[in-house]
């Protein structure tokens, strides 16, 4: 099986991400599964390789909407994160299958290093097969592919994996400029950062509109529709040549150490680590205190850097962070405004090209 960009050095423009999706985002009721107060969410990872957007986002917001998240991997080793830190999986496929029987409400399938994965693609059939609305974020969407799910269905995925999907997936109707698709109980979104609207649309079917309204507002997102121009966002001239400036002389090389405390936001933290690392001038890691923390909503992060950032990192401090402590390179204070925020940080540290550059490789639309 083809492993998608991130494992391939140097292939810049082939982007990860995903994000999961649905045709309308009107409110909507959620049939749980019998006897359940609460829906079930497992949010797959692929052990060896999962994107940290992808990843991050659905698990954070879900969790506010009320829902059971379980971090779910094919074994209980620790799932790398790309592009850095990593995160102990709440269960194995063996634990949750032992634990939910009759299977999850939803499974979350964010692109993974290998999207043929044998034990991932039986795994999600096996969910399928009970039931269970199956939402895939950014190239996630080949994931599901692989497992047949999508077979004479819309759907849709990153921008630039397109044509690519086309040939590799001829039996799904892949769609362009669309945020995120439903067909016959399963979703798939567009790039990266629709990890946030597609969220929010399964928040408002798991809590209804106004709580999803809340969510939508603490992340500064005004709205969360399908609408989404996608051939607005391309790897082009410009793009190509920033990558390479950025690669043959952006030096010294800056490292990003995202400082990350028990009871840190999985979505603050995403984009950051995110953003950092897809500058090409650089790359991005977790800082802690200690070696593991716990985040808001219990996902434990094993931290990259433990103790003081060196003097040669850059640290970029969280919303939430408490007053004190070494003076950051950048702090992040406002969650509605954080993406805008370090987006508007790296265009003055690095240049207004290598922010475009680092907002298309995450399809996100920028005011």
């Amino acid at each position: 099986m083809r492993a998608p960009s991130i494992a391939i050095p140097f292939a810049f423009f082939l982007l990860l991400a995903g994000l999961v999706a649905a045709t309308a985002a009107g409110a909507g009721t959620f049939d749980l599964k019998s006897g359940r107060e609460r829906a079930v969410v497992a949010v797959v990872a692929l052990n060896a390789g999962t994107e940290v957007t992808d990843f991050l986002v659905p698990y954070g917001i879900l969790n506010q909407a009320g829902a059971e998240v379980a971090a779910v991997a094919p074994t209980t080793a620790p799932v790398a994160l790309w592009p850095a830190s990593a995160v102990r999986p709440d269960a194995d496929f063996a634990a949750f299958d032992a634990a939910y029987p009759e299977g999850a409400d939803i499974v979350i399938v964010p692109a993974m290093i290998e999207p043929g994965d044998a034990a991932v693609v039986e795994w999600l059939r096996a969910q399928a097969a009970t039931g269970a609305l199956m939402v895939s974020i950014c190239e996630g969407a080949s994931t599901l592919a692989e497992t047949g799910l999508l077979d004479g269905k819309r759907a849709t995925g990153h921008f630039y994996e397109h044509d690519s999907r086309v040939k590799r997936y001829p039996n799904v109707e892949w769609q362009r400029n669309i945020r995120y698709v439903e067909d016959e109980g399963v979703i798939s979104s567009s790039g990266v950062s629709a990890s946030l609207p597609v969220s929010l649309l399964l928040a408002e079917r798991l809590a209804g509109a106004e709580r999803a309204r809340e969510i939508a507002a603490a992340y500064g997102v005004a709205e969360y529709g399908p609408a989404h121009d996608s051939d607005a966002f391309g790897i082009g001239g410009r793009e190509m040549a920033t990558a390479a400036k950025n690669i043959l002389f952006g030096w010294p090389r800056a490292r990003y150490l995202i400082e990350v405390r028990d009871g840190a936001d999985e979505v603050d933290m995403a984009f950051p680590l995110d953003f950092a690392a897809r500058t090409y001038r650089g790359s991005s890691a977790t800082l802690a205190a200690t070696p593991e923390i716990r985040t808001r909503h219990g996902l434990v992060v094993i931290a990259d850097v433990t103790g003081e950032a060196p003097r040669s990192a850059r640290l970029v401090r969280l919303p939430g962070a408490p007053e004190g402590g070494p003076d950051a390179t950048v702090t992040l204070a406002n969650p509605a405004t954080l993406r805008e925020d370090f987006l508007a940080f790296i265009g003055d540290a690095l240049g207004a090209g290598t922010a475009h550059f680092v907002a298309v490789q995450l399809e996100y639309p920028r005011p």
